[in-house]
């Protein structure tokens, strides 16, 4: 699957096209281990040696994406790419077993499991506000979270959908997407633990 969808270009305000794509493969996990990971530890950095903003350092900071080599065969698990300009802009890993809905009205009903989603590094405003640079892009986080919801339709799963939000995404998660947080999951590192019901899923595709 690769298809157009639009971004925004954060300097100009405006939207531009980019591609998102299943295909992904182990070049573009290196790409995030050359690229990217240089970017997020120099801010890391940054952010260290600023009073009060060591909170402030992204927990994903130590990913590394060619780990997850071996699962791009596996069946249950899809990998998803957004790219502009000719660079990566966006990744992300979803399940579709081993995760059920927890909400008592959709519980244990089959759903699509975010794993993981990565934007670039000059694409998070924080990172770049540290290194003293301006953010790239905007939506990139959005389009692939869409991209998930559009998969859980595909799966006869109507749009359900669960993650484990890192504490810095959650205000994203429930704020941005719409998500209900469902309570902290103490075997997932006390993280919060959101849920996408079909009626928030077809809200959030309509744009309401």
């Amino acid at each position: 699957m690769r298809e157009t969808i639009q971004i925004i270009d954060n300097q100009s305000g405006e939207p531009v096209d980019a591609e998102i794509f299943d295909e992904v493969a182990l070049a573009h996990f290196m790409e995030t281990q050359a690229e990217w990971r240089p970017v997020v530890l120099a801010a890391a950095r940054a952010l260290s040696q600023q009073p009060n903003q060591g909170m402030l350092i992204p927990r994903h900071f130590h990913w590394d994406w060619t780990k997850k080599e071996a699962e791009l065969k596996l069946l249950a698990v899809k990998f998803y790419g957004l790219a502009c300009e000719g660079r990566l802009q966006g990744i992300m890993k979803v399940e579709t077993v081993a995760h059920s809905c927890r909400l008592p009205e959709q519980q244990g009903k089959p759903l699509v499991y975010i794993d993981y989603v990565e934007s670039a590094p000059w694409n998070i405003k924080k990172l770049m506000t540290a290194l003293g640079q301006p953010q790239r892009f905007r939506a990139v986080g959005t389009r692939l979270f869409e991209a998930a919801v559009l998969q859980s339709q595909a799966e006869g799963f109507r749009g359900r959908l669960g993650l484990h939000s890192l504490p810095g995404s959650e205000g994203f998660y429930i704020n941005g997407c719409g998500m209900t947080p469902v309570g902290r999951d103490p075997h997932k590192q006390n993280l919060l633990w959101c849920e996408f019901t079909p009626e928030q899923a077809e809200r959030y595709l309509a744009g309401e």
